[in-house]
């Protein structure tokens, strides 16, 4: 079964760090699809939601076959959400499915390994969240899409420092995750991203 976890609330997530150097990510040179959304916000009753993926605007790196996916929402919601992978090349659906109700604000997780979904060394996929505001018309879902690429690296997983340095996000956003969480905002940062005003 498909699990999506609230990763940590941001408010455990300082935006300075004690005694841990600095990780500097350094993107791929590869450009990104223009298709790409990193972030959606629209009004959803008395507020607004807001949807990001936790990635850079452009394309990004991850060594692994099924790496876990991260994106953020601003808000709990009732809403159907939908997550997509396809080829970008040729767009072929590689999966689509319906995700658990959001019930609590904050970073979430999509793991692959739970959908059976692996990905190809050297090919480009986008990875696609779908927030469904009215079934009805789905010209009003919140949409963001964003680029990921497989590529073989010898660099160990546990030198956070090296992976990001040669651009893989994924590796080093999965390390920071299980290991430094403290310095997850600081990367985020790195890449124009900022979660519910923090």
């Amino acid at each position: 079964m498909l699990k999506i976890i609230r990763v940590l609330p941001l408010m455990l997530l300082p935006s300075f760090v004690l005694a841990n150097p600095p990780i500097l990510f350094k993107p791929p040179t590869s450009g990104a699809p223009s298709t790409q959304m990193g972030g959606g916000t629209r009004g959803l009753g008395n507020s607004s939601i807001d949807i990001q993926a936790l990635a850079p605007t452009q394309l990004s790196l991850t060594s692994q076959a099924s790496p876990d996916l991260y994106w953020y929402i601003s808000q709990a919601a009732p809403n159907s959400i939908e997550f997509s992978l396809s080829a970008e090349t040729t767009g072929e659906i590689i999966i689509e499915q319906t995700l658990p109700t959001v019930t609590k604000a904050g970073i979430q997780t999509i793991k692959l390994t739970d959908l059976n979904a692996q990905l190809e060394v050297g090919k480009v996929y986008l990875w696609s969240i779908a927030l469904v505001i009215d079934p009805a018309n789905r010209a009003k879902d919140i949409l963001i899409s964003t680029a990921i690429r497989r590529e073989t690296t010898p660099i160990d997983l546990n030198d956070v420092a090296q992976l990001a340095q040669a651009g893989f996000w994924y590796d080093t956003l999965h390390y920071l995750t299980e290991k430094n969480p403290a310095q997850i905002n600081e990367l985020l940062k790195q890449a124009g991203i900022t979660l519910g005003g923090h």
